[in-house]
């Protein structure tokens, strides 16, 4: 993917329809660590569906978060954001080996084939993972394709509040970098971000994003059922949720029930992505296990939960892995269940302390 000019000092930005988060990542005595880190919550209808429609005033968090920012503010004028999941395309792609100069014809040519937007109207990026089988004289491809107008949008967005767009970054990418360890297995790894708009999922084997796909079921989705199903405004709904979680006794059960459907919904797709994965992708190997983060992976009991019915290794994400070392006993600044919502942004900032 794009490489970073050495020595920028960049930080990463993470948007979404409810919140902007930063956090910058640096290196002191070749160590990692956390300089700064900021949430800024956004009223409705200023991002909607990733698209920017009111810039004026997410100009004005932008700036308000950076100078708020906690440990330190944020003085850095580069910045790596985020794409939305959903309006960003990934894919690996196997071509025919090409001299290299002939690759972009070739990634392009297929591109237009494979992704559902017109690539001439998008940003297109890849990175080749392999050679392949040389028998069959091929290369794997990793390809992402993203909307021209939207990180055009974005990035104006940051130009007006006076900081200088270094990389765009489809979220799967900076998730992975956040989540997952070199050293873990070579097996894939399905991650899913539990989030408050949609659920996204990613499939990740050999050092590569290799599929995604986001579903509508999500946080509130869960929230307006308990507030239906009980009878009580979405705010107590909301507060109810994170005291019962998923038990299934005395004054919980309602809540149970009420989330139940969707529950089952995100089941069911699982088992569709994971067999899609297998049919498709060619994979000899099953998921090795399931990592979640995103918000609504902090619900008590959502890791026992999809354990059980997808019959794998579940575990909460841990976006630290790769920024405190294993041999230490470190205390992130952020606690456990409030890290699952900053996995992005941690991501993208890391990347900006690896190419420092």
């Amino acid at each position: 993917m794009f490489k970073l000019n050495n020595k920028l000092d960049a930080f990463g930005i993470d948007f979404s329809d409810r919140s902007i988060k930063v956090a910058q990542i640096k290196k002191n005595n070749n160590k990692l660590q956390l300089y700064a880190y900021g949430r800024e919550n956004i009223s409705r209808g200023l991002i909607v569906d990733g698209e920017i429609k009111k810039p004026e005033e997410v100009v004005k968090l932008i700036k308000k978060i950076l100078s708020t920012s906690k440990i330190n503010p944020i003085k850095s004028k580069f910045a790596i954001y985020s794409i939305p999941e959903p309006k960003g395309f990934i894919r690996i792609m196997e071509i025919k080996k090409v001299a290299e100069k002939d690759i972009e014809n070739v990634v392009r040519y297929e591109a237009q084939q494979l992704f559902p937007i017109d690539i001439e109207e998008a940003y297109l990026d890849w990175q080749v993972l392999s050679d392949g089988n040389n028998k069959k004289e091929t290369i794997k491809v990793l390809v992402a394709a993203v909307p021209q107008q939207l990180v055009d949008s974005y990035s104006a967005v940051l130009k007006d509040a006076g900081l200088k767009p270094v990389v765009a970054e489809i979220e799967s990418i900076a998730i992975t970098r956040s989540l997952i360890n070199k050293n873990q297995t070579t097996r894939p790894i399905l991650v899913i971000d539990l989030g408050r708009d949609r659920t996204s999922f990613i499939i990740f084997k050999n050092l590569a994003v290799q599929f995604t796909a986001s579903i509508p079921v999500c946080g509130e989705e869960i929230i307006k059922a308990v507030s239906a199903k009980m009878s009580i405004s979405e705010e107590e709904s909301e507060k109810i949720i994170k005291e019962c979680g998923l038990i299934f006794k005395d004054d919980c059960k309602n809540v149970y029930r009420a989330i139940q459907p969707s529950l089952y919904e995100m089941i069911r797709y699982i088992s569709k992505l994971i067999n899609f994965y297998k049919e498709h992708y060619k994979s000899e190997s099953d998921i090795a296990k399931v990592i979640i983060c995103g918000g609504e992976a902090k619900i008590p009991g959502m890791s026992s939960f999809l354990s059980l019915r997808v019959k794998k290794e579940v575990e909460k994400g841990n976006p630290w892995i790769n920024i405190f070392s294993s041999d230490k006993k470190e205390t992130p600044p952020i606690s456990e269940d409030d890290s699952m919502i900053f996995v992005t942004v941690l991501g993208l900032a890391l990347r900006g302390a690896e190419e420092d």
